[in-house]
């Protein structure tokens, strides 16, 4: 008996402790990343704003298991995720991307230059107060920043060399 209730109080320690830190780390997580593409910004709109294009450019889209298929013009599933359109400008899409637990806010951004123009594209994820979603999103930066550079290199390949 001395045991099991030293090892519950361990654990409700170990769970406040662990709360405690976690409540240290940001509860809105931003991984951003850009790169500039010699066209024209009008050239590089379509491949951003037709769900078709994007797997042209996207990685980990390239397989024929995994594709971006699109729903309609607003809405894609790319393999478990939903991706819903929910804005759009001239120059910008906003997209929430919805897993099985998490939604992350995505933007894609145009931004013309005089020979060239800059593509930012940036992840936005709120986090909740429960320890393992605070200490998970310490990967965020390394897992989906890398996504998203492979991404963004491809889509500067493809309409550079196009």
């Amino acid at each position: 008996m001395r045991f099991v209730k030293l090892g519950i109080i361990s654990f409700v320690v170990l769970f406040l402790l662990l709360t405690a830190i976690g409540s240290l780390f940001p509860s809105n997580v931003i991984v951003s990343r850009a790169v500039d593409i010699a066209v024209s910004a009008d050239s590089v709109k379509p491949y951003i704003a037709q769900y078709s294009k994007w797997n042209d450019w996207m990685e980990g889209a390239k397989t024929s298991e995994l594709k971006v298929v699109a729903k309609d013009s607003t809405e894609a599933f790319f393999g478990t995720m939903i991706i819903r359109e929910t804005a759009q400008t001239d120059s910008s899409w906003s997209h929430d991307w919805k897993g099985r637990s998490t939604v992350q806010h995505s933007t894609i951004q145009v931004i013309p230059g005089a020979t060239f123009c800059t593509v930012q594209w940036k992840f936005e994820q709120h986090l909740k107060w429960y320890p393992w979603e605070k200490f998970s999103s310490m990967m965020n930066d390394k897992i989906l920043g890398t996504s998203m550079e492979k991404s963004l290199a491809n889509l500067k390949q493809q309409l550079e060399h196009h």
